[in-house]
């Protein structure tokens, strides 16, 4: 009677070790795919404009609801006097289009110089960028400029210049107040690229 108890013990204990064993086996076996990082999700601001004109600046355009404007009193931390450098701020998405004015002289600011100086300052985010993009921009507001598309973490996405090509000229660019990550902010910049085109479609120099 014992050795059959025993017996019968053995075989359980042999049983259960074999179905442990299985299990271990086939979940080694298995091959484990991470999940993909998260990021929270955005609740878009709607999509409305309203007119930013004043009496300083010899501009106008369309700019979203959702945002502000100010003078800018910093740029690149330095002290700015120019009434017309401005940032369009959008707090609900963490970001902000800055926009500098310049007048077009026959000295220091002459037309070949600003566009000189908006593409070195375009280039220095080609470092980061996995794409680049150009391409014209010409309105029936006597509107002209270059529009630049920066793909990758660039600290800038998105720039332009503007100019009547005889008095005015303004830069451009759309800038967010975190460290740029191309996969948690690229949805975020589709979504401000539409606005960027209204104000380039609304922009009138007065």
């Amino acid at each position: 009677m014992n050795l059959r108890k025993t017996n019968f013990l053995s075989v359980a204990i042999f049983f259960l070790l074999s179905i442990v064993i299985t299990l271990f086996i086939q979940g080694c076996g298995e091959n484990y795919t991470p999940k993909p990082r998260g990021y929270p999700r955005i609740v878009y601001p709607e999509r409305a404009y309203q007119p930013y004109q004043n009496s300083d600046c010899p501009f106008s355009f369309d700019y979203p609801t959702y945002a502000s404007s100010k003078k800018d009193s910093l740029f690149f931390n330095k002290e700015n006097t120019n009434p017309c450098w401005l940032d369009i701020s959008m707090p609900a998405l963490n970001a902000a289009i800055h926009l500098s004015y310049k007048e077009i002289d026959s000295k220091e600011n002459t037309l070949p110089k600003l566009i000189e100086d908006a593409h070195k300052l375009n280039s220095k985010h080609f470092i980061r960028a996995d794409y680049s993009e150009d391409s014209l921009i010409i309105t029936p507001n006597k509107v002209y400029g270059m529009y630049h598309k920066v793909g990758g973490n660039a600290a800038s996405s998105t720039h332009f210049y503007l100019t009547d090509s005889l008095k005015h000229f303004i830069w451009g660019a759309l800038y967010f107040k975190n460290t740029p990550n191309k996969d948690s902010i690229a949805p975020i910049v589709r979504f401000v690229r539409k606005d960027i085109d209204h104000l380039l479609t609304t922009f009138k120099w007065e």
